[in-house]
């Protein structure tokens, strides 16, 4: 009680960092991460029926294009948007932005996989636009897929 009435007035950032939690968003990212990790390794039902393959040294989630049109009739670009911004792509584009030596854990347990994963976020900048700091985020979101992005550039 005393560390949440100490961070009251304090901004989002601030309060964050104060309890030591990652921002709405980020848990959000990093909940679809062990969740598609899990699927493809197993431990939990594939439901959103996610591929892993290795290509090259690396295991990346593999997916079908998103198809222009079926049976000759083409699909209206809301229907592919859609599609793109559904779980399944959202855990594949997070997933497949981890680096290797994360995507290539294997036949070992959630715990383990998560302390990798958090170390790593560690390293990747949490600083989601609201109140009013929106000027202070250097990528173009504060996804984990535009703040690694945005880290391999500089």
């Amino acid at each position: 009680f005393t560390l949440f009435r100490s961070s009251v007035g304090n901004n989002y950032h601030q309060r964050l960092k104060k309890l030591n939690l990652y921002s709405l968003e980020r848990r959000r990212e990093r909940y679809l991460i062990i969740n598609a990790w899990q699927q493809i390794e197993g431990l939990t039902e594939n439901v959103l029926g996610l591929k892993a393959r290795r290509l090259g040294r690396s295991r990346r989630i593999v997916s079908a294009k998103i198809p222009i049109g079926i049976n000759g009739k083409r699909i209206k670009e809301r229907d592919r948007t859609l599609i793109h911004n559904s779980t399944a792509r959202k855990s594949e584009r997070l997933f497949n932005v981890l680096p290797q030596s994360i995507r290539n854990i294997t036949k070992t347990t959630t715990e383990i996989f998560k302390r990798h994963l958090d170390k790593w976020l560690s390293s990747i900048p949490d600083t989601p636009k609201i109140d009013g700091y929106g000027a202070n985020v250097a990528a173009e979101t504060n996804s984990i897929f535009h703040q690694t992005r945005y880290c391999l550039i500089r």
